[in-house]
């Protein structure tokens, strides 16, 4: 019992002690948890609290809520100081919010804004209930001033800004929550990245800008620059499109843009340009809207579009962007002009209108590939250098191809006209002017100097210069020759006459020609000084020919292959007949046909110097002479037959190695004046009597014939006359009268015996 009652003690004491401790531990815990006195507010001051948050709600949604980390409440004026700020806009649907913090801020009871002198961030399109993440808009400035009622933030001064696809700064600033609208008041500098990492950053600058989050849209007012890369635009006011907060497209008001590579320039205006843009922010598309212009100008050209509107087409390739075509529509306006070479003179710049046109680039969008026009257009050709053409061409529509480097290298139309200009051969004179017109027309140009080469116009050609006309179904313009072919249904003329063949070919600048196939010809008389029967000044002279030539302003004129050249019933055929008509000579070699006709009389009025106005006239009389060449000199009217000559009229026919014809006067009723026969000549004449044909055969080395008096004269080499009525008679001369029986004979002692021998 002894030892128990020890444990007993012991246990108590134990059990004390654990209460004691109990105790203790409690009191200090009580201690603890004791509230401790506020300390007295500074003066002035009505309250202040930590942590402190309060939400205002528009109906069942909230507006906004405002959190502090500390806030004090002043009495006058009325405000809330606030440290540690943030401030939650709700947007309408709920979803997201606008959320501004600051360090330290003042909230205006009365006027209900709340005001930071200091840095204040702002991050919009926050989502509602969470972290901020995504696409976001960053402000951050200082001296912004928050509306309660409205939620607008404002400040004057600096400010930046940063997003997902870019950053930028302005001076002065708004933004509107309602609206969802940040307003920069100046000195706006914004700079886009684009999607892809290789794209190449936009920077915009302006005087103003309205950022609008839920239209994705920034306005650039009152005016505007973009700059990429090569690419500076400059313009008034800008609209700027954004997709995922990259630039889509862009409108600018009175906007320029220029692409300078190396190589190459891309120019564009209007007063109004569309510009959208691919992924890596480079230029797909332009549109040009009112006073349209685009410039390209590379190293060996310069070309100029203007019009009404302008839609250009970029071909893109990772960060770059190159024309690749070009439509403009509405007074459409293209040049081209030639860029200037050391040692070498610049071709023709050329200026192409219609209402529409379209342009291709080459790959690499450095040189112009085609250019066409969808309906009616011309295209002028402008000299750049002395004693050029000027030309230009009308028609439906046009196409113009391009070699390298510009160089303009064919042109093709439809129903179309052409008008070349030439300078004035002489001082105060007019210029040349040269007009076509046809089917079709395509031309082609030197790849070196960009000269018209050749110029083929098909159906239908017609041409016109000064009084010269030709037409044809095809003419050819060989300009390096200065040649036009004309090729089926060929003919050309002037006031001089005309020509009809197969095929013509003119020199334009000499007005020489060559025509072949079928070729017929008129020739109007000059009327000048006195001619004959052979090249009669009053008479038009008519001709055919297998070709003809003509040369020197139509002087000399040669027909080749089955010839004949005529003036009314005066004839001359030949293989080959020339007139020379300022030596007036005509010459006619193979197979030499000519015949002349008198003048046919009444011959009893005839003696009264009267022609018969009761009878008819009777047939002209024929002088026929044939021969292998002719040559007949206007200035003695003569005419040389050689080679073996036969002359006939009626009732004479004079045969000899040659012969010459004295023509008289084209007004005279004589065609032939005498003839002139040398080498081995035989002379028949006949006559009838009524009942008996007399016939009289006279043969010598020399004779003559005179027409009017019908009297023949046998000289040299033993003259012979063989007579059917009275017989055979020699001398040294023997002369008769084919109208009647005289007979003159020359005896050998120069005695001339007269006989007058009758028909028995």
């Amino acid at each position: 019992m002894r030892h128990t009652r020890w444990l007993f003690l012991a246990a108590i004491a134990v059990i004390v002690f654990m209460v004691v401790a109990t105790y203790l531990k409690r009191r200090d815990i009580l201690a603890k948890e004791t509230p401790v006195h506020p300390k007295p507010l500074d003066a002035g001051i009505d309250g202040s609290a930590n942590d402190w948050q309060h939400t205002v709600f528009k109906g069942d949604k909230k507006h906004f809520t405002i959190r502090a980390k500390n806030i004090r409440e002043v009495k006058e004026p009325s405000l809330m100081q606030l440290e540690g700020v943030e401030l939650q806009l709700f947007h309408e649907d709920g979803e997201k919010s606008d959320l501004i913090r600051s360090e330290a801020a003042q909230f205006d009871v009365a006027a209900k804004t709340l005001y930071s002198d200091g840095e204040v961030d702002i991050t919009m399109g926050v989502p509602a209930d969470g972290p901020p993440t995504g696409r976001l808009l960053r402000i951050h400035g200082s001296g912004m001033r928050f509306a309660s009622d409205t939620g607008k933030a404002t400040t004057d001064r600096a400010v930046t800004f940063g997003f997902d696809r870019g950053n930028g700064s302005a001076v002065g600033a708004e933004y509107d929550p309602a609206l969802r609208e940040l307003r920069l008041h100046n000195k706006v500098v914004l700079d886009w990245r684009g999607k892809t990492p290789d794209a190449k950053p936009m920077h915009v600058e302006s005087e103003q800008a309205i950022y609008t989050e839920r239209d994705s849209k920034v306005v650039l007012f009152p005016s505007s620059k973009l700059t990429r890369d090569t690419l500076r635009m400059e313009a008034g006011r800008s609209d700027v499109q954004l997709d995922k907060g990259a630039i889509r497209s862009a409108k600018a008001l009175m906007a320029h843009g220029v692409h300078d590579d190396p190589g190459r320039k891309v120019e564009y205006a209007a007063d109004q340009l569309d510009l959208n843009f691919d992924d890596g922010m480079v230029i797909r598309t332009v549109e040009g809207h009112e006073h349209a212009q685009l410039i390209s100008t590379s190293d060996s050209a310069k070309t100029t579009v203007n019009s009404d509107r302008l839609d250009l087409d970029f071909e893109t390739s990772g960060k770059e962007s190159t024309l690749k075509t070009a439509v403009a529509t509405g007074k459409s306006v293209v040049e081209a002009t030639p860029a200037p070479r050391p040692g070498t003179q610049p071709g023709d710049s050329r200026i192409l209108r219609s209402e529409v046109i379209r342009l291709a680039m080459r790959p690499g969008g450095r040189e112009i590939e085609r250019v066409e026009t969808d309906g009616p257009g011309k295209l002028d050709f402008l000299p750049n250098g002395p004693d050029r053409p000027k030309r230009s061409m009308q028609g439906d529509r046009i196409w113009v191809a391009y070699g390298q480097e510009n160089r303009i290298q064919s042109v093709r139309s439809v129903n179309a006209t052409t008008l070349t200009e030439r300078a004035p051969k002489a001082p105060k004179t007019t210029p040349t002017l040269t007009r076509t017109q046809s089917k079709d027309i395509l031309a082609t140009f030197d790849p070196n100097t960009s000269e018209l080469t050749r110029l083929e116009q098909t159906t239908s050609f017609q041409y016109e210069e000064g009084d010269r006309r030709a037409r044809g179904d095809k003419a050819t313009l060989d300009q390096t020759k200065d040649l036009m072919t004309l090729d089926g249904s060929a003919r050309t003329w002037d006031s001089t006459g005309s020509v009809n063949a197969d095929r013509i070919v003119l020199n334009q600048k000499s007005g020489d020609y060559t025509a072949d196939g079928h070729v017929s010809s008129t020739r109007q008389p000059d009327r000048k000084g006195t001619s004959s029967a052979m090249l009669s000044n009053e008479e038009v002279m008519q001709a055919f020919a297998d070709r003809m030539i003509s040369s020197g302003d139509n002087k000399h004129i040669r027909y080749q292959g089955n010839a004949r050249a005529w003036q009314g019933p005066n004839r001359v055929d030949a293989d080959r007949i020339e007139i020379d008509r300022d030596r007036r000579v005509m010459e006619a070699h193979g197979k030499v046909v000519s015949q002349f006709a008198d003048k046919a009389q009444d011959k009893d009025q005839e003696k009264a110097g009267q022609k018969s106005k009761a009878k008819a006239p009777a047939p002209p009389v024929f002088t026929v002479v044939r021969a292998p060449d002719l040559v007949y000199t206007e200035e003695t009217r003569v005419a040389v037959y050689q080679g073996g000559t036969v002359l006939a009229r009626p009732g004479l026919t004079v045969n000899s190695r040659d012969l010459q014809a004295f023509l008289k006067p084209a007004d005279s009723d004589s065609s032939l004046d005498k003839a002139l026969a040398d080498g081995a000549v035989k002379i028949v004449s006949t006559s009838n009597t009524g009942k008996t044909v007399r016939t009289r055969t006279g043969t010598s080395e020399h004779a003559e014939y005179y027409a009017d008096e019908q009297k023949v004269m046998l000289q040299k080499g033993q003259p012979l006359l063989v007579d059917s009525v009275t017989g055979k008679f020699t001398g040294q001369q023997l002369t008769w009268w084919a109208n009647n029986d005289r007979l003159l004979i020359d005896g050998g002692a120069n005695k001339p015996a007269e006989s007058n021998i009758r028909k028995k």
